[in-house]
């Protein structure tokens, strides 16, 4: 199944064909068509996006032959072909479709954000040059206000003692 960070690559006009009820397994748990297909291993978002670009009738087909494919099929005796056709018709329209696509989900930054990036990285040299020239000025320990008294030198000393 695909990773669940893809699903926001389509919009919430399949929420009812995802949310619609095919019945119940036979454990008595409702079963959704997202997960019905979530069971066949089939990836949801994806698999409605094929679905709403295929004319109805293969679509239908498609849906049905999910149905039967399900390990714990619904114990309700709705026919699955009439089933599908009902869920098929949930689907939004093909013209009315507003899939993004992966390809521009990921695709590279335009002239704008490439600007953007660029400003802040030479912002971040910058403040990098900053520190490092002001680490180089910044007295040291012991350079501070208050120095510490100078040592004797040898040849100070010899030069008093003359």
């Amino acid at each position: 199944m695909a990773h669940a960070a893809l699903s926001p690559l389509i919009g919430p006009e399949f929420d009812k064909f995802l949310c619609a009820s095919i019945g119940e397994d036979r454990n008595g748990t409702g079963l959704s068509v997202l997960s019905a297909l979530a069971r066949l291993d089939v990836d949801p978002w994806q698999e409605a996006t094929c679905l709403a670009r295929m004319p109805r009738d293969a679509a239908a087909a498609r849906m049905t032959e999910l149905m039967e494919a399900l390990p714990h099929a619904p114990a309700n005796a709705i026919p699955s072909a009439m089933s599908a056709v009902d869920l098929v018709a949930l689907l939004p329209k093909l013209n009315a479709l507003d899939v993004r696509s992966s390809d521009r989900a990921f695709a590279a930054p335009g002239l704008r954000e490439t600007r953007v990036l660029f400003a802040l990285s030479a912002f971040a040299v910058m403040i990098l040059i900053v520190c490092a020239i002001s680490a180089n000025f910044s007295p040291g320990p012991g350079n501070g206000a208050n120095p510490p008294a100078p040592r004797g030198d040898d040849s100070s000393t010899a030069m008093t003692r003359r």
